[in-house]
Parts: C-alpha cells; structure tokens; sequence
C-alpha cells in the first residue's frame, strides 16, 4: 500500500497543490502514516522511494527475519529523510492512528517531542502483531499495534 498511497501524494503535488498545502490536518494508519509523516515534512519522494522499492523487492516475505530487516530499513530511512526539527512542523497537523495493544483502543497521536518520537508512532502504527514479530513496540511506555485493528468492526467489543 504504501507504493499505492505515495503515487497519491506524488499525484496530488503535481496536479492539485492547493489541496495539500489548504489541509489543516493529515491523518496517516498502517503505512499511510509513513506517507503522511513525509508529506507534512515535505520531503522528496522521489529521493525517498527508490531506497523504499529496493528494500521491498529484495524481501522475503515469508521469513520473520525478512520482515524484521523491513522494519529496521523503516527506522533508518525516517531518520535519514525526516529533517532535524519534524516534530516542530508536524505538531498538531500530523495525527498517526495506532491501536493499543492492551484493549485495542483507537489511539490518535498528534503531537510529538522530538523527531524519535514521530518515528516510533510510525512505526508502532505499521507493526503487523505475528506477522512483523511477537511482542509490539513501545510507544512512551505503552505497547501499540497497526492503527488499522481498532478501525476494523469485527475487533470492536
């Protein structure tokens, strides 16, 4: 998906900027908050999704250790392609959907102290549970899993 929801953006630069720059907020789930995250910091995908294609093309996704390396190469290229100050310019307008793991409440994150933080929230919002490894990351001391499980009706009480 995130292949998906990065040509959106690519598309939407290119022929309707007035949206993007006009939107107050900018909700990401799952791997559309990768693409979110970078939408707001207004960082080059073109630069980006080279490094993005290699990783995926070049997994096996059968094999944990696989879908680990994914997950790391996640980490490594928010650090890389984030600025410095992406806390400041996401704050309030970037709003990462997670679910907690405990009893798989909605959870919206929209302000973040430093660009670490904003990573984590991503990165808990994109961890498949099984699937991306057994135990989910913490996110300032709370385990948090993809946002996309607390959308869903069927995991609802």
């Amino acid at each position: 998906m995130v292949i998906y929801q990065a040509g959106v953006l690519k598309a939407l630069k290119e022929l309707s900027p007035e949206i993007l720059k006009s939107a107050s907020r900018i909700y990401g789930v799952s791997s559309g908050s990768i693409v979110a995250a970078l939408a707001v910091c207004k960082c080059d995908m073109d630069e980006i999704l080279p490094s993005f294609f290699s990783v995926l093309k070049n997994t096996n996704w059968l094999c944990l250790s696989s879908r680990m390396k994914v997950l790391h190469t996640l980490r490594s290229s928010l650090n890389k392609y984030l600025p410095t100050n992406a806390h400041q310019l996401v704050s309030g307008k970037l709003h990462i959907v997670l679910t907690r793991a405990r009893d798989w409440q909605n959870v919206v994150i929209s302000e973040f102290a430093s660009k670490e933080d904003i990573i984590q929230a991503v990165f808990c919002s994109c961890f498949l549970p099984m699937y991306c490894g057994f135990f989910p990351p913490l996110y300032h001391g709370v385990r948090y899993i993809d946002g996309e499980f607390s959308m869903c009706v069927f995991f609802r009480r």
